[in-house]
C-alpha cells in the first residue's frame, strides 16, 4: 500500500471513529438529560407487556422523559396509598374513579386544571371528552387527573338461544317490560316449563334468562326508575324516594319473584360469568370492553341495556384515570409524559373516554372482534353514569352494600324497608 493511500484509510478511519464518539456522546447525553417518571399501574402480565410497548415507542421519541412502568396488579391501592404517604410515590399512577375525591383532598393529586388550560397537546381538550368520564376526575372544579378508559354496562345476548326461542334481538326500543318477557322465555326447568307456565318448578331451572349477584349494580336500576341514592348536592341519600325503592326491588325480583335469574347460591357454585359462557344463562350485563362477545363458541353479541320506567337508559360506567403525584420533583417532564401517554392508552384501551376517538371507525381499529357490537357501544356512551363519590365515599359504599344491597339479594328485606333503614346511615357519612 503506498504511503499516500495509507494515510488516507488512516484519516477515514480516524473521520469515523471521531463521528462515533460524537454519536455515542450526543446519544448518551440525551439519555442523562432525560428525567425518570415512575408510573404505578394495577396492570397484569400481559397488559403490563402491551403498555410496556406503549412506553417503549413513547420513551423512544422524547428527550425530556423515560417513563419507568412499576406494575402491581396484588394489592395495588395499599402499596399506592403505602409509598404516596411516605412520599415515595410514583410520579404518575393510575386511580379508580372511586379515590379521587379523598386523594384529591388530602392534597395527594396534582391540580392540572391551569395546565390543561394553557397545553395544545390533543389529549389536554377537556372539551372532547365525555361529561360523565370528566367528571369522576374533578373535584370542587378542579381537574385532579384524566380519564383513560370508560365502561359502559351492556347486555351481552346469546343468539343462539334466542333463535331458538323466536325471539327478536334487543333494539333501542327494549325497557324493563320487553327485557323480563324475554328473560321469562328464555328461562326454563327441566321439564320446559317457564316462570308463567302453570307447574313451573324454579328449584330446578335448567336455564336463566338473566343473571345478578350484586352485579350489575343495584344504583343503576335505581337510577333506571328515575331514583337516586346520592342527590347531586351531597345533602342527601334519597334511597327510600318511591323511584328508587321500585328500582331496586325489580332488580331482586328478577330472582327471587320472577325466578329468572340464578340464586345465588348456584352462582356461587358455577362461577358468574361462567354461566353465560356454558349456555346456562342467556343474557348477561358486562362492561363494553368484556370478551363476551367474541370468545364464547356460540353467537354472541352486545346490545344497550333495557329503559327503565323513567325513559332513562342511565348505564352506569367504570372510569379508569391516571394522574400526576402532587410531590413529583419533575412536574414538567411528568405532565408531558402524562398527557403522551394519557393520549397513547386512548388509542390502546376501549372504550376511549373522549368523543373524537370512540367512534366505530376508531373502535374496529382497536377491537376488530368486536364488530358486531361496536354500533350499540358507540350509542351507549351517549347515556352513561357513574357514582357520585365523595371524600367519605368509602364508608357510605361500606354501608350501603352491607346493609342495604347485600341483605336485599339475599332475600333478608325488602327496598322499602331496608331503604327506610339504612338512609339516615348513609347520610351521616356526608358531613364527615
Amino acid at each position: 500500500m503506498s504511503g499516500r493511500r495509507l494515510t488516507l484509510v488512516l484519516v477515514l478511519g480516524l473521520l469515523l471513529l471521531t463521528s462515533l464518539v460524537l454519536t455515542g456522546g450526543a446519544q448518551q447525553g440525551l439519555a442523562a438529560s432525560r428525567v425518570k417518571i415512575r408510573l404505578a399501574t394495577w396492570a397484569g402480565v400481559e397488559e403490563a407487556k402491551e403498555l410496556q410497548a406503549i412506553l417503549d415507542q413513547l420513551n423512544a421519541k422524547s428527550g425530556t422523559y423515560e417513563i419507568v412502568q412499576e406494575s402491581s396488579p396484588a394489592e395495588y391501592m395499599t402499596k399506592l396509598t403505602t409509598t404516596l404517604a411516605a412520599q415515595t410515590g410514583a410520579d404518575l399512577f393510575w386511580i379508580g374513579q372511586e379515590f379521587v375525591p379523598s386523594f384529591a383532598q388530602k392534597g395527594t393529586l396534582m391540580d392540572i386544571t391551569d395546565r390543561l388550560k394553557t397545553s395544545k397537546h390533543p389529549a389536554a381538550r377537556l372539551d372532547d371528552y365525555f361529561p360523565a368520564s370528566l367528571e369522576r376526575l374533578t373535584y370542587e372544579g378542579k381537574v385532579y387527573g384524566l380519564p383513560w378508559i370508560n365502561q359502559p354496562v351492556m347486555l351481552f345476548v346469546n343468539l343462539d338461544l334466542f333463535d331458538k326461542a323466536k325471539l327478536a334481538y334487543p333494539d333501542e326500543t327494549w325497557d324493563w317490560d320487553r327485557f323480563l318477557a324475554a328473560a321469562k322465555v328464555l328461562t326454563a326447568d327441566k321439564n320446559g316449563k317457564h316462570p308463567d307456565d302453570k307447574g313451573f318448578d324454579p328449584d330446578n331451572v335448567q336455564q336463566w334468562g338473566f343473571t345478578l349477584n350484586g352485579w350489575p349494580p343495584v344504583q343503576m336500576f335505581i337510577w333506571q326508575a328515575g331514583g337516586d341514592v346520592i342527590s347531586a348536592d351531597f345533602k342527601s341519600c334519597p334511597v327510600d324516594s318511591p323511584e328508587a325503592i321500585k328500582g331496586a326491588q325489580f332488580y331482586v325480583d328478577l330472582m327471587n319473584k320472577y325466578h329468572v335469574a340464578p340464586p345465588l347460591s348456584v352462582i356461587r357454585d358455577r362461577g358468574f360469568d361462567t354461566m353465560y359462557r356454558n349456555q346456562q344463562v342467556a343474557m348477561f350485563m358486562g362492561g363494553a370492553a368484556d370478551d363476551l362477545d367474541y370468545k364464547p363458541t356460540f353467537r354472541s353479541q352486545a346490545f344497550m341495556i333495557p329503559k327503565g320506567p323513567s325513559g332513562k337508559r342511565a348505564s352506569f360506567v367504570w372510569i379508569g384515570g391516571m394522574a400526576i403525584n402532587a410531590k413529583t420533583k419533575h412536574p414538567d417532564a411528568a405532565f408531558e409524559a402524562f398527557l403522551d401517554l394519557s393520549d397513547a392508552i386512548h388509542h390502546w384501551k376501549v372504550v376511549p373516554p373522549r368523543r373524537s376517538l370512540a367512534t366505530k371507525e376508531m373502535l374496529l381499529k382497536l377491537k376488530p372482534e368486536k364488530k358486531h357490537s361496536i354500533d350499540a357501544i358507540v350509542a351507549a356512551m351517549e347515556d352513561t353514569r357513574g357514582f357520585r363519590i365523595f371524600p367519605n365515599y368509602a364508608e357510605w359504599d361500606s354501608i350501603f352494600w352491607n346493609q342495604f344491597a347485600d341483605p336485599l339479594i339475599n332475600g333478608r328485606g325488602t327496598a322499602e324497608q331496608l331503604a327506610r333503614r339504612v338512609r339516615p346511615l348513609l347520610e351521616k357519612t356526608l358531613g364527615k
